[in-house]
């Protein structure tokens, strides 16, 4: 359950690098982690005037994003170095060619607390989840699927 919040003033960036943003960071984590697309989510909130403020100001050209992880956590110092380029390199295309000052936290959470449709997600168990996510799946196409070798045809 890799969740990204990001924080902006309304028309920071454009509802098309909206779209590339929530692609990029899906395939983040289906490409490296083999994470379900229905499994990654990406919200985007826009704060009116004095409703976001940095330095005790409403920034003209700032972002300030969180990513919350349930599934799985970073282990080492160098595979938490390694996702933190590749969060950078999602992000600095739209951000850095707009002069947007950016910053972020990544926050891990004990996956027992992590419910879909009232069950924990069974993690440590390769072949139960592969089950599991064919069973409660309601978004994932079959061919979206078969890419994350979940239904193994």
């Amino acid at each position: 359950m890799p969740r990204w919040t990001f924080e902006l003033a309304p028309g920071t960036i454009s509802k098309e690098d909206k779209a590339y943003l929530a692609q990029k960071i899906t395939a983040l984590y289906t490409d490296n982690y083999n994470i379900p697309t229905f499994w990654v989510n990406v919200f985007f909130h826009e704060n009116g005037e004095g409703n976001f403020c940095s330095g005790g100001i409403t920034p003209p050209n700032a972002v300030f994003f969180h990513l919350d992880h349930a599934a799985s956590k970073i282990e080492t110092e160098t595979r938490r170095q390694e996702f933190i380029q590749k969060v950078n390199a999602n992000v600095k295309p739209i951000f850095d060619a707009k002069g947007i000052k950016w910053e972020y936290n990544i926050y891990e959470h004990p996956r027992d607390n992590w419910r879909i449709n009232d069950m924990i997600p069974p993690m440590d168990f390769p072949e139960v989840l592969k089950e599991w996510v064919e069973r409660i799946n309601l978004f994932l196409t079959k061919e979206q699927a078969a890419r994350f070798e979940l239904f193994g045809d």
